[in-house]
């Protein structure tokens, strides 16, 4: 269906009565629709329309044709569809299917050897490469009505997290690459989601621990501390972040600007965890970050400097965000294909 087609059916079906012809033409030419007939006579001509009592309105297969088109855009919108053999694989809908807000957060991102990287990630995942190195971000969030879609938010749990994510990228059984973050670390300061993180066997991107949490701000300043339980060592954290908005990064950052980074790190939906000859995705559906980059005053991250990535990670550049709603997504499986060297982007 032409464009200008779709605009008038689009027109027509938003009007229970339908339109006049004087009227569906006045509305399409403001909506930049030069032959407004001509759109017209293709709908009419297909069966897609019809006239009654000198007003148009979509029959039964416009309306068809419409909800196809809709699911056409919607598919062409989806930053992570389904690959042929992609699978949902069988879980416990209420537990893997929920809805949250991450009130504030701050994505701490640091540049990291390849190598030392690759060591954490079980085959087939590897480090995939921006600007001549690997890439893990310090995800810190403070979570808001955590609960199965559809639940109402006053039995919502929240709570903090944080999450070591790295940029990786696999090779499916069919050839092709896909891309997501697959979690070397994660804790919670909430003993229910730490369980529930580690009790289902498909959710091998959170190997949760726990740990005491505090995220505080006082006017722009915004303090983070992460101090985890003696079974979880190497995973301290503080830090205070002057949140006043920067739309340029700091110096010695590789990037050169939000949108610059924005696909690389940023336009990661897919959380991928595997099992057996298996790869599974956990797709997040979340409305824009709109982050901005903040100035890190004060930060120790024992992960970073003394922790398997040391030596040779460096941090580049901190981004803050607030008041982002998330749903996941059901969880989906496919298979792998063996794969080894890193990824260059």
């Amino acid at each position: 269906m032409r464009p200008e087609s779709l605009a008038a059916l689009v027109a027509l079906a938003t009007e229970p009565l339908g339109l006049e012809e004087r009227e569906l033409h006045a509305r399409l030419l403001q909506a930049g629709v030069t032959d407004p007939m001509l759109a017209l006579q293709a709908l009419r001509g297909a069966g897609l329309v019809r006239e009654q009592h000198r007003r148009w309105a979509p029959t039964p297969s416009g309306h068809e044709a419409l909800r196809e088109a809709a699911r056409l855009l919607e598919r062409s919108q989806d930053p992570s569809p389904s690959s042929p053999g992609m699978d949902e694989c069988p879980s416990i809908p209420w537990l893997t299917q929920v809805q949250t807000h991450w009130v504030e957060a701050v994505s701490i991102n640091y540049a990291v050897d390849a190598d030392r990287l690759a060591r954490l990630l079980p085959s087939p995942l590897l480090p995939e490469i921006h600007r001549g190195t690997a890439w893990v971000q310090v995800l810190m969030s403070s979570l808001r009505d955590m609960r199965p879609q559809g639940v109402s938010p006053l039995l919502g749990v929240c709570f903090y997290q944080v999450s070591y994510r790295a940029a990786v990228r696999y090779r499916n059984a069919r050839g092709e690459w896909r891309r997501g973050g697959y979690f070397v670390r994660s804790e919670t300061n909430d003993p229910v989601m730490q369980r529930v993180g580690n009790t289902l066997d498909e959710f091998r991107f959170h190997a949760f621990g726990e740990a005491n949490m505090v995220m505080a701000r006082e006017g722009d300043l915004l303090t983070v501390a992460v101090d985890p339980e003696s079974a979880y060592p190497g995973g301290k954290l503080v830090a205070v972040f002057d949140t006043k908005p920067r739309t340029h990064p700091p110096l010695g950052s590789v990037w050169t600007g939000l949108q610059d980074l924005h696909e690389p790190l940023v336009e990661c939906y897919d959380a991928l965890g595997v099992s057996g000859d298996f790869v599974y995705v956990l797709t997040i559906d979340r409305e824009p970050w709109n982050a901005r980059f903040c100035t890190p005053v004060e930060l120790y991250c024992e992960y970073f400097e003394e922790g398997p990535l040391a030596p040779g990670a460096r941090l580049d550049s901190v981004l803050h965000l607030t008041e982002c709603a998330y749903r996941w997504r059901p969880l989906r499986r496919e298979r792998h294909a063996p794969f080894t060297g890193p990824v260059e982007r």
